[in-house]
Protein backbone atom coordinates (compact mmCIF):
# COMPACT_ATOMS: atom_id res chain seq x y z
CA UNK A 1 0.00 0.00 0.00
CA UNK A 2 2.89 2.34 0.75
CA UNK A 3 4.03 1.80 -2.83
CA UNK A 4 0.80 3.19 -4.24
CA UNK A 5 -1.41 0.14 -4.67
CA UNK A 6 -5.10 0.91 -5.17
CA UNK A 7 -6.41 -2.64 -4.72
CA UNK A 8 -5.23 -5.83 -3.02
CA UNK A 9 -5.51 -9.40 -4.31
CA UNK A 10 -4.95 -11.59 -1.28
CA UNK A 11 -4.23 -15.33 -1.22
CA UNK A 12 -4.22 -15.84 2.54
CA UNK A 13 -3.27 -18.94 4.51
CA UNK A 14 -5.08 -18.02 7.73
CA UNK A 15 -8.87 -17.76 7.51
CA UNK A 16 -9.11 -15.13 10.28
CA UNK A 17 -5.60 -13.73 10.82
CA UNK A 18 -5.80 -10.79 8.40
CA UNK A 19 -9.33 -9.63 9.19
CA UNK A 20 -8.21 -6.52 11.10
CA UNK A 21 -5.97 -5.47 8.23
CA UNK A 22 -8.77 -6.05 5.70
CA UNK A 23 -11.09 -3.89 7.82
CA UNK A 24 -8.50 -1.09 7.77
CA UNK A 25 -8.22 -1.34 3.99
CA UNK A 26 -11.98 -1.05 3.65
CA UNK A 27 -11.94 2.15 5.70
CA UNK A 28 -9.47 3.52 3.15
CA UNK A 29 -11.78 2.43 0.28
CA UNK A 30 -9.21 -0.09 -0.94
CA UNK A 31 -10.96 -3.13 -2.48
CA UNK A 32 -9.68 -6.54 -1.40
CA UNK A 33 -10.13 -9.58 -3.64
CA UNK A 34 -9.95 -12.83 -1.67
CA UNK A 35 -8.19 -15.44 -3.83
CA UNK A 36 -8.16 -19.24 -3.58
CA UNK A 37 -8.34 -20.42 0.04
CA UNK A 38 -10.73 -17.89 1.54
CA UNK A 39 -10.88 -15.53 4.54
CA UNK A 40 -13.80 -14.97 6.92
CA UNK A 41 -13.76 -11.17 6.79
CA UNK A 42 -17.06 -9.49 5.81
CA UNK A 43 -15.04 -6.56 4.41
CA UNK A 44 -13.78 -8.36 1.31
CA UNK A 45 -15.07 -6.90 -1.96
CA UNK A 46 -15.02 -10.15 -3.94
CA UNK A 47 -14.13 -13.80 -3.33
CA UNK A 48 -12.57 -15.89 -6.13
CA UNK A 49 -12.13 -19.22 -4.43
CA UNK A 50 -10.83 -22.71 -4.91
CA UNK A 51 -12.26 -25.49 -2.75
CA UNK A 52 -9.98 -27.30 -0.29
CA UNK A 53 -13.11 -29.19 0.79
CA UNK A 54 -13.56 -30.49 -2.77
CA UNK A 55 -9.89 -31.49 -2.91
CA UNK A 56 -10.26 -33.54 0.27
CA UNK A 57 -13.65 -34.97 -0.70
CA UNK A 58 -12.50 -36.10 -4.14
CA UNK A 59 -9.42 -37.80 -2.66
CA UNK A 60 -11.73 -39.69 -0.31
CA UNK A 61 -14.09 -40.64 -3.11
CA UNK A 62 -11.16 -41.90 -5.19
CA UNK A 63 -10.34 -44.34 -2.40
CA UNK A 64 -14.00 -45.34 -1.99
CA UNK A 65 -14.28 -46.21 -5.69
CA UNK A 66 -11.28 -48.50 -5.30
CA UNK A 67 -12.20 -49.89 -1.90
CA UNK A 68 -15.97 -49.80 -1.29
CA UNK A 69 -17.64 -51.19 1.83
CA UNK A 70 -17.52 -54.97 1.84
CA UNK A 71 -14.00 -55.20 0.44
CA UNK A 72 -10.89 -55.69 2.61
CA UNK A 73 -10.01 -52.54 4.56
CA UNK A 74 -7.05 -50.48 3.45
CA UNK A 75 -4.77 -48.60 5.84
CA UNK A 76 -4.25 -44.90 5.17
CA UNK A 77 -1.84 -42.36 6.65
CA UNK A 78 -3.39 -38.86 6.48
CA UNK A 79 -0.95 -35.92 6.15
CA UNK A 80 -3.03 -32.84 5.25
CA UNK A 81 -0.62 -30.05 6.27
CA UNK A 82 -0.14 -27.61 9.16
CA UNK A 83 -2.68 -27.89 12.00
CA UNK A 84 -4.99 -24.96 12.69
CA UNK A 85 -5.01 -23.46 9.19
CA UNK A 86 -8.34 -22.91 7.47
CA UNK A 87 -7.51 -24.83 4.31
CA UNK A 88 -6.27 -27.89 6.25
CA UNK A 89 -9.48 -27.92 8.27
CA UNK A 90 -11.38 -27.95 4.97
CA UNK A 91 -9.12 -30.71 3.59
CA UNK A 92 -9.87 -32.74 6.70
CA UNK A 93 -13.62 -32.18 6.60
CA UNK A 94 -13.82 -33.03 2.90
CA UNK A 95 -11.64 -36.13 3.12
CA UNK A 96 -13.51 -37.60 6.07
CA UNK A 97 -16.84 -36.98 4.33
CA UNK A 98 -15.40 -38.44 1.14
CA UNK A 99 -14.30 -41.78 2.63
CA UNK A 100 -17.76 -42.57 3.99
CA UNK A 101 -19.02 -45.70 2.29
CA UNK A 102 -15.52 -47.05 1.84
CA UNK A 103 -13.39 -49.73 3.47
CA UNK A 104 -10.83 -47.19 4.62
CA UNK A 105 -9.06 -47.01 7.96
CA UNK A 106 -7.08 -43.85 8.81
CA UNK A 107 -4.36 -45.41 10.93
CA UNK A 108 -2.52 -42.16 11.67
CA UNK A 109 -2.89 -38.42 11.14
CA UNK A 110 0.22 -36.23 11.08
CA UNK A 111 0.31 -32.45 10.72
CA UNK A 112 3.30 -30.43 9.61
CA UNK A 113 4.58 -27.49 7.59
CA UNK A 114 4.29 -27.79 3.81
CA UNK A 115 8.00 -27.98 3.13
CA UNK A 116 9.46 -31.04 1.42
CA UNK A 117 11.92 -31.74 4.24
CA UNK A 118 9.19 -31.65 6.90
CA UNK A 119 6.83 -33.81 4.83
CA UNK A 120 9.61 -36.31 4.05
CA UNK A 121 10.27 -36.70 7.79
CA UNK A 122 6.57 -37.29 8.47
CA UNK A 123 6.49 -39.94 5.76
CA UNK A 124 9.59 -41.59 7.24
CA UNK A 125 7.80 -41.66 10.61
CA UNK A 126 4.63 -43.32 9.31
CA UNK A 127 6.63 -45.88 7.33
CA UNK A 128 8.55 -46.84 10.47
CA UNK A 129 5.41 -47.03 12.59
CA UNK A 130 3.22 -48.88 10.11
CA UNK A 131 4.84 -51.84 8.44
CA UNK A 132 1.54 -52.58 6.69
CA UNK A 133 0.32 -49.43 4.99
CA UNK A 134 -1.61 -49.07 1.74
CA UNK A 135 -1.88 -45.33 1.10
CA UNK A 136 -0.38 -42.01 2.09
CA UNK A 137 -2.83 -39.20 1.34
CA UNK A 138 -1.76 -35.59 1.74
CA UNK A 139 -0.81 -32.31 0.14
CA UNK A 140 0.84 -31.96 -3.22
CA UNK A 141 4.13 -31.42 -1.39
CA UNK A 142 3.55 -34.65 0.57
CA UNK A 143 3.08 -36.65 -2.60
CA UNK A 144 6.13 -35.11 -4.27
CA UNK A 145 8.28 -35.76 -1.19
CA UNK A 146 6.90 -39.28 -0.88
CA UNK A 147 8.12 -40.55 -4.24
CA UNK A 148 11.86 -40.69 -3.41
CA UNK A 149 11.22 -41.71 0.23
CA UNK A 150 9.14 -44.73 -0.80
CA UNK A 151 11.75 -45.73 -3.35
CA UNK A 152 14.54 -45.41 -0.78
CA UNK A 153 12.64 -47.73 1.56
CA UNK A 154 11.72 -50.08 -1.30
CA UNK A 155 8.01 -49.60 -0.52
CA UNK A 156 6.95 -47.84 -3.70
CA UNK A 157 5.14 -50.96 -4.92
CA UNK A 158 3.17 -51.47 -1.71
CA UNK A 159 2.34 -47.92 -0.56
CA UNK A 160 0.46 -45.63 -2.93
CA UNK A 161 0.47 -41.82 -2.89
CA UNK A 162 -2.66 -39.71 -3.37
CA UNK A 163 -2.31 -35.91 -3.56
CA UNK A 164 -5.03 -33.52 -2.48
CA UNK A 165 -4.18 -31.03 -5.22
CA UNK A 166 -2.12 -30.84 -8.37
CA UNK A 167 1.30 -29.25 -8.70
CA UNK A 168 3.61 -29.58 -11.72
CA UNK A 169 5.53 -32.23 -9.76
CA UNK A 170 2.36 -34.14 -8.90
CA UNK A 171 1.24 -33.92 -12.54
CA UNK A 172 4.51 -35.49 -13.68
CA UNK A 173 4.30 -38.06 -10.88
CA UNK A 174 0.85 -39.21 -12.05
CA UNK A 175 2.04 -39.41 -15.67
CA UNK A 176 5.01 -41.50 -14.52
CA UNK A 177 2.69 -43.68 -12.38
CA UNK A 178 4.50 -42.76 -9.16
CA UNK A 179 1.45 -40.89 -7.77
CA UNK A 180 -2.11 -42.15 -8.09
CA UNK A 181 -4.33 -39.10 -8.45
CA UNK A 182 -5.01 -35.44 -7.56
CA UNK A 183 -7.56 -32.66 -7.91
CA UNK A 184 -6.52 -30.00 -10.41
CA UNK A 185 -7.57 -26.49 -9.45
CA UNK A 186 -7.65 -23.88 -12.22
CA UNK A 187 -5.20 -21.53 -10.49
CA UNK A 188 -4.24 -19.57 -13.60
CA UNK A 189 -7.89 -19.00 -14.50
CA UNK A 190 -8.73 -18.02 -10.91
CA UNK A 191 -5.91 -15.47 -10.84
CA UNK A 192 -7.04 -13.93 -14.12
CA UNK A 193 -10.56 -13.60 -12.76
CA UNK A 194 -9.21 -11.97 -9.58
CA UNK A 195 -7.29 -9.36 -11.60
CA UNK A 196 -10.41 -8.73 -13.67
CA UNK A 197 -12.46 -8.26 -10.50
CA UNK A 198 -9.91 -5.77 -9.17
CA UNK A 199 -10.04 -3.72 -12.37
CA UNK A 200 -13.84 -3.68 -12.34
CA UNK A 201 -13.92 -2.56 -8.71
CA UNK A 202 -11.49 0.28 -9.41
CA UNK A 203 -13.66 1.31 -12.35
CA UNK A 204 -16.73 1.27 -10.05
CA UNK A 205 -18.36 -1.56 -11.98
CA UNK A 206 -20.50 -4.29 -10.46
CA UNK A 207 -18.76 -7.57 -9.67
CA UNK A 208 -19.85 -11.02 -8.60
CA UNK A 209 -19.54 -11.07 -4.82
CA UNK A 210 -18.46 -14.72 -4.49
CA UNK A 211 -17.51 -17.44 -6.93
CA UNK A 212 -15.82 -20.82 -6.71
CA UNK A 213 -13.80 -21.92 -9.74
CA UNK A 214 -14.47 -25.61 -10.23
CA UNK A 215 -11.56 -27.99 -10.64
CA UNK A 216 -11.35 -31.53 -11.97
CA UNK A 217 -10.05 -34.84 -10.64
CA UNK A 218 -7.46 -36.83 -12.58
CA UNK A 219 -5.77 -40.17 -12.04
CA UNK A 220 -3.34 -42.25 -14.08
CA UNK A 221 -6.10 -43.33 -16.48
CA UNK A 222 -7.00 -39.86 -17.74
CA UNK A 223 -4.13 -37.52 -16.79
CA UNK A 224 -3.26 -37.02 -20.48
CA UNK A 225 -6.61 -35.22 -20.90
CA UNK A 226 -5.75 -32.55 -18.30
CA UNK A 227 -5.56 -28.97 -19.61
CA UNK A 228 -2.61 -27.67 -17.64
CA UNK A 229 -2.74 -24.21 -19.27
CA UNK A 230 -5.51 -23.20 -16.84
CA UNK A 231 -3.59 -24.46 -13.82
CA UNK A 232 0.17 -24.05 -14.30
CA UNK A 233 2.34 -21.22 -15.58
CA UNK A 234 3.84 -21.91 -19.03
CA UNK A 235 7.36 -23.31 -19.22
CA UNK A 236 9.94 -20.59 -18.64
CA UNK A 237 7.50 -18.16 -17.03
CA UNK A 238 8.98 -15.84 -14.41
CA UNK A 239 6.87 -13.32 -12.51
CA UNK A 240 7.99 -9.69 -12.69
CA UNK A 241 6.42 -7.23 -10.26
CA UNK A 242 6.45 -3.48 -10.75
CA UNK A 243 4.73 -0.70 -8.79
CA UNK A 244 4.34 2.65 -10.45
CA UNK A 245 3.33 5.29 -7.88
CA UNK A 246 1.30 8.16 -9.26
Amino acid sequence: MAGGAQAVILAAVSRDGLNNLIAELKKKNVPVIDLLIGVSSPDVSSHVLASPYAEGYNAGQFLVRRHPDGTPKVKVAWLPGPAGTGFVEQFDKGFKEGIKGGAIDIVETKHGDLGKEVQARLIEDVLQTHKELDYIVGSGVTAEAGVPVLRAHNRHDGVKLVALYMTPGVYQGIKQKAIEAAYMERGVLSSRIAVNQAVKLLEKQDVIREMVVEGQYFDQSDIDKADISQSFAPTGFRPVFRVEAR
